[in-house]
Parts: structure tokens; sequence; C-alpha cells
């Protein structure tokens, strides 16, 4: 079996040759080992160096894309991972961009912080106002700039088939989720203004869904929704709050996705047991991450859902940065212990590797999934 048929055999809950495998964002400081080059010349996955190029007067982002497609596909060619997660190529330089101080950045008039793997917006507002929300989302159209997907349109023509490709959409809980000051709002908001939840989730799926569907038709096998649902004791939103507001989206993702020959899968960091059911009946294909370092259990979510969807995961970071080469060993075959059975299941990392350092283990990792992973 070559990449594309083991991902999609496990997508179908069924058994490939051997467990595939996958990760979400290898970073610069493992990606250099990989790559044999020093981690502040990859561009993938590695921000800052971004935004350091795109602060030149001269700068060509047919280029940059090329070299982050590039990128992308060498790190899969050699470690063997059969599952490419194609990143949103840039479409535009901003109009400013300048460091205003350690991995802080000014981008057109807004301050931006890098920290573990992700970028925040210092000048989010501190207030939303429910009726503001609920008139911009109702007058305001999706409007998407077909250059997002360069990097998969590159992809596609050189892998299409051999590797597993997927692209995110998602507008069901990920933007709210990434605004820490708007999330504080909505969780209130469920009970005081629900309809500027619904205002707001419904224009966002209208959105992502225009996204996902383009994406498909460029030529990913699966759409991603990044959305965190939960946090480290529990979900955002209790089961009949997510019923209520996030499930009929996320079935509107599913629905739209499915209907044109894509899996869906689901990353969710945090302990989503209560709210796992709505998750799968919304009609998820697969679900990726199940939390260990909030809790989850691997054994527990397969013997509950492993018959009617993929599961994805669920090597624990912690280990892959801070572990022996035997710890290394006894997580994977936990994992593939507990995942493996009947098939549907893809190694990764439980949450990310985004702010991990330790090469030798997460190839470690890699290697023993081929050699551990072999169905009879």
């Amino acid at each position: 079996m070559n990449s594309w048929e083991r991902v999609v055999r496990a997508m179908q809950v069924s058994k490939p040759d051997r467990v595939p495998t996958y990760e979400m964002a290898i970073p610069p400081a493992i990606a250099s080992r990989i790559l044999n080059k020093p981690a502040d010349s990859i561009l993938l996955h590695n921000t800052e160096a971004l935004y350091s190029l795109m602060a030149k007067d001269e700068v060509d982002l047919e280029k940059i894309n090329k070299c982050l497609a590039s990128e992308l596909l060498q790190l899969h060619r050699s470690t063997g991972i059969d599952w490419i997660r194609v990143i949103h190529a840039y479409a535009a330089k901003p109009r400013e961009i300048r460091m205003a101080g350690e991995h802080e950045w000014i981008i057109d008039g807004r301050r931006y912080r890098w920290s573990a793997g992700s970028i925040w917006d210092l000048d989010e507002p501190k207030t939303y106002n429910p009726e503001s929300i609920i008139k911009h989302c109702r007058n305001a159209k999706a409007e998407i700039n077909p250059k997002i997907f360069d990097t998969l349109r590159m992809l596609r023509r050189e892998v299409k088939g051999e590797y597993f490709l997927s692209f995110d959409a998602d507008g069901t809980w990920g933007h709210i989720v990434s605004n820490p000051n708007l999330l504080r709002h909505v969780l209130v908001w469920v009970y005081t203004h629900p309809e500027a939840v619904e205002a707001l989730i419904d224009f966002n799926t209208r959105h992502a869904i225009e996204v996902g569907k383009w994406a498909i038709d460029e030529g990913a096998d699966a759409i991603q929704l990044c959305v965190d649902y939960g946090h480290k004791t529990g979900p955002w939103l209790s089961p009949e709050m997510f019923r209520r507001f996030v499930k009929p989206a996320l079935k509107r993702h599913c629905d739209a996705f499915k209907s044109k020959g894509a899996f869906v899968v689901l990353h969710s960091d945090g302990n989503t047991a209560p709210i796992l059911p709505e998750m799968v009946d919304a009609g998820i294909s697969a679900y990726q991450c199940i939390d260990v370092t909030a809790g989850m259990s691997l054994k527990h979510v397969k013997e509950q859902y492993g018959d009617r969807i993929c599961l994805v995961g669920n090597v624990d970071p912690r280990i892959l940065e801070f572990g022996s080469a035997d710890d290394v060993y006894q997580e994977v075959n936990r994992c593939i212990r507990d995942g493996s059975p009947g098939g549907g299941f893809v190694l990764s990392a439980s949450a990310s590797v985004c702010s991990n350092t330790n090469a030798e283990n997460f190839l470690l990792m890699l290697d023993l999934a081929k050699k551990l992973g072999a169905y009879s």
C-alpha cells in the first residue's frame, strides 16, 4: 500500500497493511534535524521567520508558498509520514509588518505575540457588543481569496493519490476559542444573548464550508476542523449547550464535506468526553488528539466509538520531549495496542509537537510505528 491507500483504509475504519502516521505540525527545531538545515532557515511552521521576510520591501509570496509546499513534501518523504496537513498559502502581504519587541509584531496596526506555537492578538477587544456581532454576522458575506489554496494546488500536482492530503476549515468553534476575550463573552452569551452566539457560529460556518468545499475541489482528501472544544478538565460548553449551539453547525460541516466525497477530521485538545457522543453523532469521520494530557483514554474511546470513527493519536508529547527511548517504545506500543484492534487508527502525537525540540524521540516514534504497527 502507498500512504494514500493506507490512510484511506484507516479512515474507512478498516485495516491497512500497517498503522498509518500523521503529525499536525512539525516544528522548526525538529524539522531542522530531518532536513539537515538550520532551524532559522526553515519557513514551515516558523511564523517569525516568515514575518521577517514579509517585513522586507521586496517579497515574493509565490516563492514563499513554493518553499512551504516543498518543505512539507520533503519532511513527509524523509520521515515516511503518510498524511500531509496542507497549510493555507499566504495570499497577500500585510500593508504594515514590523517587529516591535521580543516575539512581538505590529501587523496592519495591531500588536501580535508569538507564543507556544501560536500567534495571539494583543489588541483583541476587551469587550464585545452582542448586537454588533449579530448585525455584522447577518450582513457580512463569506469572502475567500483563492490564493489560499496555492500550496494545496502545488502538492496536488506532485503527490495526489500518493499521500493523503487534508486542509483546515472550521466554523463551529475554532475562531471563538482562538480569541480569549471573545470566548469569555460567548460562554456568558449562551445564557444571556443566545442569538449572538447563533449568528456568530452561523457566519463562521458558512465561510468555513465554502473554504472546505473549494479545498476538496482543489484536491483535498479530508477537511480538518481545529476546534479545541475542551480544556484540561472538560468541555467549554455543557452537553446541553453543545447540542444547541455547536452540534448543528458541526453536522452542517460534515454533511457538506462528505457529500463531496471527503473525510471530516475533528481535532480537539482538552477533555471532550462529555460531548464525544454528540461529536460522533454529528458525522465526523475521524477524531484527532484524544488528549492524554487532559485525561482522555484512547482505550476507552476505542471501545466506545472505534467501530464508527477513525481515531488519530495519542502519543504523549511530554514523553516525546522528555522521555527515554524505552519510554517512547512503551508509549507507542500502548497506543498501537489500544487504538489499532479492528483497524481505523492513525498514530500521531496526542495534541501536537508544535513546541517540542526532541527530534530523536520524534523520529523514534515514527520508526516504532512502522515496526510495531503491522497488521497480521
